[in-house]
């Protein structure tokens, strides 16, 4: 999705964070889908630069005639997966946002262990 591109570019460019994408062309999925993936993969880099001080950030946007993945990765501080932390929205809208559409968000982190969040949208969803 050429909007993804141009997050990894910002991203990049503002805050000087490497990042390896693997983005494959636009998927051909209802538009609430890709807004979906699209604004999961903005909070999740919002939250890659404001808490997790990487170096280092991966994305990977994939579709099949199931379900379209977007994972992105950091080398960052991580934090505990499990934890509460008030006042902080950014993992409960992305859950939100993924389960609406009958997809998924998974997130993975421990500290000192960077941050893999991983949304799998059903590819017929969103119409």
């Amino acid at each position: 999705m050429a909007a993804l591109g141009k997050q990894v570019a910002a991203l990049e460019a503002r805050h000087g964070i490497e990042v390896e994408d693997d983005l494959c062309e636009e998927p051909p999925v209802p538009l609430p889908a890709k807004e979906a993936v699209y604004r999961i993969a903005q909070e999740a880099l919002h939250d890659t630069v404001r808490h997790a001080r990487a170096a280092k950030v991966g994305m990977r946007l994939a579709w099949d005639a199931d379900s379209t993945t977007v994972e992105i990765r950091d080398d960052g501080l991580g934090f505990d997966a499990g934890a509460y932390f008030p006042g902080h929205l950014g993992l409960r809208s992305m859950r939100e946002r993924a389960a609406r559409l009958g997809g998924v968000l998974d997130v993975s982190s421990a500290p000192g262990a960077g941050m893999t969040v991983r949304a799998s949208i059903p590819s017929g969803q969103g119409v």
